[in-house]
């Protein structure tokens, strides 16, 4: 790690960690106290807060009885007024009677709206005189129904059905497009529930939360009997909408932001507002599509009763034993439930709210404790933020002291890796690194002149052999041609042999002058346009002599047009020279040298030079690019002395190219050339 890291650490275990662990003792101490005095303080704050929400649900529940009442005093009224109705023969005009008519289904219905009820005779039972009559004689009973509806805002419409399905509701709407032609009304709730069966006390009760046929959504409706001389002739009713009951009714104010629920006797959620459909995961019925005509009453889906609900099945259990109570349940968190039953209908206002929201003042007492102990806790951020700032500089100030010189030893190390020289060192405050940086300019010079003496000696030696081999190669092609005296066919090959090896010596003794060229960087290069197919077409014939000697076949794959390239001429042609040469070298008779081009990277152009010859072993990958290093599969049949890849590897860095190769025994070796485009 960085000395500075390493400072740095040293002193966090020595100084800071026994003065946290100090630090953090005593805080525990003071919170442990804070949440003890919280504790106790919440737990009187919590009695008086759910006391006052029991009452707050009694108190409510009462309100809602009353009104409920009220409704069922004028269902009651409504009741017997229907009675007497159907018991009078009544006059109706013209107009009136212009009003109804019969539909194709056998529905007796009205067709226009003059501000009085609805009619629908559904001709589930024939429609003739009688039941005509049984219209005639409601007709008077408009002015009450309207007074009826207007006489509490919770009213949505009132309504009268008979035992033969005879329907008459306020206010007026369009029957036709709304009931079935032959429906049954007597098999709804709004009418059963008030038979000798369901109320044998003949009095008005309330129903449970239905959807409406006549369009109103949903709703619960106070109904009452109405009895002739020897059977029940109508059930009569006053409706009111969840919406309305969730808009008037649920509508009040509880402690805790708390929200009040509507349940029916048997569970059933009959309204709830939307603070609280989230807590519940419901979504409240509050409306209805009528896509097709309603056959049969519908309730609410299940998941609307409380029974059902995993987490309310407790509370549920005390509603049905305990008429009022308290609970504390958890739904998404912590709330407190209050219940009172509604006189009357004998449904349940449920009032809810969450538990932190009502703790308002203990959670304010707890806001006060930990005010305080953040500003502790904030005066000791501070404190070691200071105490902090004055290690690191400490050890900053430390670790530039030590590193500073440390960084200039790596500096000069560099240098010397370069092959460049160093220096005076300079003086430091510490005795050890200033022998170091003296060492270190003794160790420069010295390599420094071993570098000079090996390059002087490449040099010396290369130019000295260059003499003689010029004079065997020129003595063995004088031989070779000497006039009136051909040579047979055993010295002629001996002669050929001297010849090529002083080539091959030639051109071994220029490699090691370019390499030596290279490490003293006496090359000075020059980037400019070219057309590299030229170049690769002249690469394989200097090669395609000894590639025919093999049986090789070599070909280019190029496209019609080729982008120029940025390079130094001569550069580029070493490297494709060696490259190709390689491919040859290398390759197994009759085999194959291919020379193809890439052009799909906009800002290169890839020259792959592909044989199908015996391949590099994976263990001598790391190897290709470095100089004098043989491959493992290399043997004196194979001319070379490890020097040409190196050169072209050092020439393609050089010139700003990339060289790379894929190669697997025996499935040949691909290198790939990527320079520049122009």
């Amino acid at each position: 790690m960085p000395l500075k890291t390493w400072l740095w650490r040293a002193y966090v275990r020595a100084a800071l960690v026994p003065l946290l662990l100090i630090e953090l003792g005593f805080l525990s101490i003071y919170w442990a106290t804070n949440q003890v005095v919280y504790e106790r303080s919440a737990a009187a704050i919590t009695q008086i807060s759910s006391d006052g929400l029991r009452d707050a649900a009694t108190r409510e529940a009462n309100i809602i009885a009353h009104r409920l009442d009220a409704i069922s005093a004028l269902t009651k009224v409504y009741a017997e007024e229907t009675g007497r109705a159907l018991a009078t023969p009544a006059t109706v005009s013209a107009a009136e009677k212009g009003r109804h008519a019969m539909t194709a289904e056998g529905a007796f219905v009205t067709t226009a709206d003059n501000g009085g009820s609805a009619v629908f005779y559904s001709g589930f039972v024939p429609v003739g005189p009688a039941e005509k009559e049984k219209v005639w004689r409601t007709v008077p009973l408009d002015p009450l129904m309207r007074s009826i509806q207007q006489a509490d805002p919770l009213i949505a419409q009132i309504y009268l059905n008979t035992w033969d399905s005879y329907n008459r509701i306020y206010p007026w709407f369009d029957v036709r497009g709304v009931y079935a032609p032959k429906m049954d009304i007597p098999s709804y709730n709004f009418y059963y529930e008030a038979d000798a069966a369901h109320n044998p006390e003949r009095k008005p009760v309330w129903t449970d939360a239905y959807v409406d046929p006549a369009g109103g959504g949903w709703m619960v409706s106070s109904i009452a009997p109405v009895y002739g001389p020897d059977k029940l002739e109508a059930v009569v009713g006053i409706d009111v909408t969840i919406s309305t009951i969730v808009e008037r009714v649920l509508n009040i104010a509880l402690p805790g932001d708390g929200y009040a629920v509507l349940v029916g006797r048997d569970g059933t959620i009959l309204a709830l507002p939307p603070e609280g459909e989230s807590d519940l995961g419901l979504t409240e019925l509050v409306g209805h599509k009528y896509e097709e005509a309603i056959l049969a009453d519908t309730f609410k889906p299940a998941e609307f009763n409380i029974f059902t609900k995993h987490m309310l099945s407790g509370l549920a259990k005390e509603m049905r034993a305990e008429a009022e109570g308290l609970r504390r349940i958890t739904l998404d968190e912590p709330m407190f439930a209050a219940w009172s039953t509604v006189a009357g209908p004998n449904w349940q206002l449920l009032v809810l709210t969450h538990e932190d929201r009502i703790l308002t003042e203990s959670t304010s007492l707890r806001s006060q404790l930990s005010f305080v102990s953040q500003t502790m806790v904030g005066i000791l951020v501070i404190f070691y933020a200071i105490f902090f700032a004055v290690l690191w500089r400490r050890s900053k100030k430390m670790s530039d002291r030590v590193a500073e010189p440390l960084n200039a030893f790596e500096g000069r190390m560099a240098v010397i890796a370069q092959g460049g020289t160093l220096d005076d060192p300079g003086q430091s405050e510490i005795t050890e690194l200033q022998r170091v940086a003296e060492h270190l300019v003794k160790m420069g010079d010295k390599l420094d002149a071993v570098n000079r003496a090996k390059s002087d000696f490449l040099s010396a030696m290369s130019h000295e052999l260059r003499t003689p081999l010029t004079a065997i190669i020129g003595y063995a092609d004088l031989l070779e041609g000497s006039a009136g005296q051909r040579l047979d066919g055993a010295r002629l090959a001996q002669v050929k042999a001297i010849s090529k090896a002083g080539w091959t010596l030639v051109r071994l003794v220029e490699m090691v002058l370019d390499l030596s060229r290279l490490e003293r960087q006496d090359i000075q290069l020059k980037a400019e346009p070219i057309d590299v197919l030229p170049l690769v077409e002249t690469a394989l014939q200097v090669m395609a002599p000894e590639a025919a000697r093999m049986g090789l076949t070599m070909r280019i794959e190029a496209p019609d047009t080729l982008p120029q390239v940025r390079c130094d001429s001569e550069v580029l042609v070493r490297i494709l020279d060696q490259l190709i040469s390689n491919a040859v070298k290398y390759n197994i008779e009759g085999g194959a040298v291919v020379v193809s081009f890439d052009q799909e990277s906009s800002n290169d152009l890839a020259i792959r030079v592909t044989d199908s010859g015996i391949g590099i072993a994976p263990e001598d990958h790391e190897t290709v690019f470095e100089a004098f290093q043989r491959l493992g599969h290399e043997n004196s049949t194979i001319d070379g002395a490890g020097v040409g890849l190196a050169l072209a590897r050092r020439f393609a860095e050089m010139s700003g190219c990339g060289l790379s190769f894929e190669s697997a025994p025996g499935a040949g070796t691909t290198f790939t050339l990527r320079v520049p485009r122009a």
